[in-house]
C-alpha cells in the first residue's frame, strides 16, 4: 500500500513538473525586449516597468499586451510604431535624461497609440494625443510621489 501512494505521488509530481516545463515559455514570451544603449539606459527602463507594475497593474497589462520592444532614438519626444504584430516604442534621449517617473509616463502614454493603432481605431492626431495625455494623467495621479512637472505637463496638452 505504502509503495502504491508513493508511486501515485511520484507521478503526480512528475506531471506537475512536465507541466510547469510546458507552459513554461507561455509564461515568459510576454517579457519586453529592452534594447542596450546608453549608459544603462536599459535599467532605467526596466526599473519605469517595475514602477508601471507596482502603480497601476491594468496599464501594466496593456503595456505588456501591445510592446514587445522598447528602443531608443535622438529626438526631443518619444514615438511608438506597430510593424506587423509587433509594437515598439521609442524612447527618446531627451526623456531618458528626465527620470524613471518620466520613463513610466512615456511607456504608459505611448502604450495606448499602440492599443489604437492594433485596433485600428481612428481619430485625428489631436483627439489621439488628448486621450494619451488623459490615460497618462490617471497614472501619474496613482504615482506615490510623481515630480509636479509630469502632472502639468500632462494637463497642459489635454484639451
Amino acid at each position: 500500500m505504502k509503495e502504491s501512494i508513493e508511486c501515485s505521488l511520484s507521478i503526480f509530481i512528475n506531471m506537475r513538473l512536465f507541466l510547469l516545463l510546458l507552459l513554461m515559455p507561455f509564461t515568459s514570451s510576454g517579457q519586453i525586449r529592452i534594447d542596450k544603449a546608453g549608459d544603462g539606459w536599459d535599467l532605467k527602463i526596466d526599473s519605469a516597468l517595475t514602477v508601471i507594475k507596482q502603480t497601476d497593474p491594468q496599464k501594466s497589462q496593456l503595456l505588456d499586451n501591445v510592446c514587445q520592444e522598447v528602443s531608443f532614438w535622438i529626438s526631443n519626444f518619444s514615438s511608438n510604431e506597430l510593424v506587423g504584430k509587433t509594437g515598439r516604442i521609442y524612447v527618446s534621449t531627451k526623456d531618458i535624461k528626465l527620470g524613471i517617473n518620466n520613463l513610466a509616463c512615456v511607456l504608459i502614454h505611448e502604450s495606448l497609440h499602440l492599443y489604437f493603432l492594433r485596433k485600428g481605431v481612428k481619430m485625428t492626431p489631436a483627439e489621439e494625443e488628448n486621450y494619451c495625455y488623459r490615460y497618462e494623467l490617471e497614472f501619474i495621479e496613482k504615482l506615490t510621489n510623481p515630480e509636479p512637472w509630469l502632472k502639468e505637463n500632462a494637463l497642459k496638452h489635454i484639451q
